[in-house]
């Protein structure tokens, strides 16, 4: 602790020299609104988006919208925070449509950009709706919401839903898979999108039947849309016997005019998903995944001819995944996200052609929207020193401007230092590339405690982000070095570099981790190679318990391991855990059938143990279930290592909220002052 004493004092006097800079802080983190859902008005002059900002005293956040010019001059708080707003939706007359609580259960809202006043309140439907759309007429929206599906009508699930809370038996009678899901018990329901004219009292069932619209697995809001001309209904169902083993979505395109309906993607067996039509209803667009079970496949843009049935593949020939696009206003352009290195840059597609050329580079770009007229993109740009901000792009010029900023106030005496890569030759022979955060106040001359840090997913990678809650700039603000390797599994790489992690999850990543620990003492002279910490979670968890039982292997020991939410025992994840797929995947089928689920098992190494670990786990957790964390802190305890666990009873795979993450932050950080501190 006298150590830490030093490293805060120096950052005081660093600051003084700095003109009162200051380091980020746990403040700063939970301060900053959390810009999201950007949606361009139909005339093209205004952007309206939602705005989460933590209320850390109720343990839980608040979001409102907010309004700003596409000119970058005027910013404007919408609503008056009573209630939670969001997922903004334009109406083709300009009138602003939303979600809101502010009357209790979340209902479509509407509010006149043109000539503000009241809120009006659009929708009363039993129960709230989570997010909604338009259709064509502009009289009818359509929701997904949860429901029994033996229900003959939309008031009867209502009944239904009523009873079975009321009901003062709690037992579950289980039948089949996916009974619960990341953090929710299923209950026997699935997710339909019904039509609704607002003041009726009339409920269509879009998606009728024992299946799930959007799909649980790997679906979402944009999974379900009507076209411009009314005449298509797109959506997407995974229809197959045991959904937990499944990746299968397909999209589904229904003819408003006669009723028929088919399944456009049903020769490929992997996931379809994301429709999206063009401009003038000629054709459908959707992302598609090939292998069927993974989940990380890489993402193409696939197109489909509404009048012949026609299919091409529009970005075979591309490197990377695809995130998400949009159409040009012209139809014969797409413009997409893609991951490439430590960024997710903006490209444009020539559809008849199919080239494709880079258009905004060495960004961390979402949420991609394209004004009315067509001549800008609007998206949202973060990187390590700025949280999401809203940005546009000049088609024409190429030139991009900054529309808000809305956290520079609250930032303005933070000193961060922007993400700086490098490469070394890891696994294969192949390169690995990593980023390092330097610490506040950075001196060359000083030696820096390191603070190494492994990503989940296991196909997830480290970017140019200011993430909410793994924070590149936070950990390193009490005077820590950080790095981050983009190990062999991660996007951003081409595919095969992403496949290589698959059956190999203590192999060719670990020995990237190895050699890229090593890489970095010995590269940068202001690393300490004698106080190194190391952190991950969900798979960079996995690898803090499986680093626990290998760590002779690294040149340079790491003082202490911070395990958030990792599998310590692979066999009894397999049998606790929801998405079996996944599993089935990674380890080359189950446990009965495969030997990798023993030969990747940290809980095999337990003997070797002796690094100091902090154990986090969360009880809602059922991606990684509580039990995983529970059976590493015992054989920690009774192995005799050094060893501390932080429970969470309410929270997920994620800790968000306010007050737990400011434990979390606090407890790390304790943990890594008190290991790294001169013995």
């Amino acid at each position: 602790m006298k150590k830490l004493c030093i490293i805060l004092l120096g950052l005081f006097l660093a600051a003084t020299l700095w003109g009162q800079k200051r380091a980020l802080n746990y403040a700063d983190l939970f301060g900053v609104g959390r810009l999201s859902s950007p949606a361009v008005s139909p005339d093209g002059k205004w952007v309206v988006f939602a705005v989460k900002v933590p209320d850390i005293a109720a343990n839980a956040f608040h979001t409102d919208l907010y309004v700003a010019d596409l000119q970058g001059r005027t910013l404007k708080k919408l609503t008056d925070g009573q209630g939670d707003h969001s997922h903004p939706r334009f109406m083709r007359s300009g009138l602003l449509t939303f979600v809101s609580t502010r009357g209790g259960d979340p209902q479509v809202c509407s509010l006149d950009l043109m000539n503000p006043g009241e809120i009006q309140t659009v929708t009363a439907i039993a129960g709230g709706v989570s997010d909604f759309i338009w259709l064509s007429d502009q009289k009818n929206i359509a929701f997904a919401k949860d429901i029994d599906p033996q229900a003959k009508s939309f008031a009867e699930a209502v009944d239904m839903e009523k009873e079975r809370e009321s009901s003062k038996v709690k037992a579950k009678v289980l039948t089949s898979l996916f009974f619960r899901y990341w953090d929710s018990w299923r209950d026997g329901k699935r997710s339909h999108v019904f039509q609704h004219q607002p003041g009726s009292t009339e409920f269509v069932d879009l998606t009728p039947g024992d299946f799930d619209t959007p799909p649980l697995d790997l679906g979402g809001s944009q999974d379900y849309l009507f076209s411009d001309d009314g005449l298509w209904f797109a959506y997407v169902k995974n229809t197959d016997p045991v959904v937990a083993i499944s990746t299968n979505n397909d999209v589904y395109l229904r003819d408003a005019r006669n009723g028929q309906e088919k399944n456009i993607s049903s020769d490929n067996l992997g996931g379809d998903a994301n429709p999206v039509f063009s401009p003038k209803s000629n054709c459908l667009a959707y992302l598609s995944m090939r292998r069927p079970g993974f989940e990380a496949d890489k993402k193409d843009i696939i197109l489909y001819d509404l009048k012949t049935g026609a299919r091409q593949n529009l970005t075979a020939a591309f490197p990377d995944t695809i995130a998400s696009f949009v159409f040009g206003a012209d139809g014969k352009t797409i413009y997409f996200i893609a991951a490439e290195s430590i960024y997710e840059p903006i490209f444009k597609l020539h559809i008849a052609s199919k080239k494709i050329e880079k258009i905004v580079p060495a960004v961390n770009a979402d949420a991609l929207q394209l004004t009315p007229d067509g001549k800008f993109l609007v998206y949202l740009v973060q990187n390590v020193t700025l949280p999401q901000e809203i940005f546009k792009f000049d088609l024409r010029r190429r030139r991009q401007t900054q529309l808000t900023r809305f956290n520079q106030e609250l930032l303005r005496d933070v000193q961060m230092n922007r993400a700086e890569t490098f490469r070394f030759q890891g696994a294969k022979n192949e390169m690995v590339e990593g980023f390092l955060i330097k610490p506040p106040f950075f001196s060359p001359d000083k030696k820096y405690p390191l603070v190494f840090l492994v990503h989940g997913g296991p196909q997830g990678a480290w970017t140019d982000d200011f993430h909410y809650r793994w924070n590149h700039s936070l950990f390193a603000s009490p005077g820590y070095v950080v790095a981050a390797i983009n190990f062999h599994g991660s996007p951003g790489y081409g595919q095969a570099f992403t496949d290589s992690i698959s059956g190999d999850w203590g192999g060719a990543p670990f020995i990237d981790l190895v050699k890229g620990q090593q890489y970095v003492v010995e590269t940068f002279p202001f690393v300490d190679g004698n106080k190194i910490v190391a952190a991950g979670a969900s798979y960079g968890g996995f690898m803090m318990n499986w680093i626990a039982g290998h760590s002779d292997e690294f040149k340079y020991p790491f003082r202490c391991l911070v395990s958030h939410d990792g599998i310590f025992d692979s066999r009894s994840m397999y049998y606790s855990t929801e998405e079996l797929w996944f599993e089935e995947w990674e380890h080359g089928g189950t446990p009965w059938e495969s030997a990798l689920y023993e030969k990747w098992n940290p809980a095999n190494s337990v003997d070797k143990f002796k690094v100091p670990m902090l154990v986090v786990h969360s009880e809602n957790d059922y991606r990684v279930p509580v039990t995983q964390g529970m059976m590493l802190f015992t054989a920690l305890q009774r192995r005799g290592v050094k060893s501390k666990m932080l429970y969470f009873p309410d929270e997920n795979h994620f800790v968000q909220k306010p007050q737990n993450a400011r434990l979390w932050w606090q407890t790390v950080f304790d943990w890594f002052a008190e290991n790294i501190a001169d013995k």
